[in-house]
């Protein structure tokens, strides 16, 4: 099975450094053995959109592929720019995600410029530990902070890991001082894909994520030899528009389905 989304074919400069996929024909198993309950990156990609009747099936089959009794959750996505019939996941409890995969070649400066951030890689212990609290501190109301907390410091070992291996690297924003935003950018086979652009609360609609995107795009671009940057987006939220405005342009949508044990929060 070759993927044919943008979005997924991104994901794998991920896995290829940590993971591993397993081409089954119709899906393939993609894996994160550092973190076995990262649902987006241990999950099955089919090669067509559910329809009904499939739950059963699409659900032992990821059961079957991921016995580890450590797993807590079942994420299914497909890739086809197609919904499918994702009522029988939606009547068990599953949530289902669309995803946004928007891309460029070219940047422009956000209408909305902040020439008083500072941007640049961050280093050092405490500015990796100063992300993950920041990252947190931004994370959507789904799941308990101590949950997140948990999933970002796990994820800051694997992005500084492939920082220093010069696989990318974690930008952060710095107002006064003080560090506001931040994303990673990594890079594989000419595409670069972003990952997790995040800006403290109580710094928000100032221009900053903005800023911080266009920097990191434009030195990927222009400096590292990237040839085509790929964001993925929820497409209802805002910040898709702050993408939008540095140049970015959506390309496809990508659907999935997920759920996890809400009481077993390993």
């Amino acid at each position: 099975m070759e993927l044919k989304s943008l979005g997924f074919k991104s994901e794998q400069i991920f896995t290829d450094f940590d993971g591993l996929v397993e081409d089954r024909g119709s899906y393939q198993v993609v894996r994160t053995l550092t973190n076995p309950n990262f649902f987006w990156g241990n999950l099955l990609i089919f090669d067509r959109a559910p329809k009904r009747g499939d739950f059963k099936s699409w659900v032992a089959t990821f059961k079957k592929e991921f016995p580890d009794p450590r797993v807590y959750h079942v994420t299914c996505a497909w890739d086809v720019p197609d919904i499918g019939d994702v009522s029988e996941f939606l009547e068990q409890g599953y949530e289902f995600q669309p995803q946004a995969v928007l891309s460029a070649t070219t940047v422009r400066k956000p209408s909305k410029f902040s020439e008083d951030l500072l941007v640049r890689p961050i280093r050092g212990d405490r500015e990796w530990a100063e992300m993950v609290v920041l990252q947190t501190a931004s994370a959507h109301d789904n799941m308990p902070r101590e949950q997140w907390q948990r999933f970002y410091a796990a994820q800051a070992i694997r992005y500084r890991r492939m920082t220093e291996l010069g696989h990318g690297d974690w930008y952060g924003g710095f107002f006064e001082g003080r560090l506001v935003c931040g994303l990673g950018l990594f890079s594989g086979k000419a595409l670069g894909r972003f990952q997790i652009v995040c800006t403290r609360p109580d710094f928000q609609r100032r221009g900053f994520a903005g800023t911080l995107v266009y920097h990191a795009a434009q030195r990927a671009l222009c400096e590292l030899g990237v040839g085509e940057l790929v964001m993925c987006a929820d497409p209802d939220y805002h910040a898709i528009r702050i993408y939008e405005d540095v140049g970015f342009v959506r390309r496809e949508t990508e659907y999935g389905v997920y759920w996890w044990n809400r009481n077993e929060p390993r």
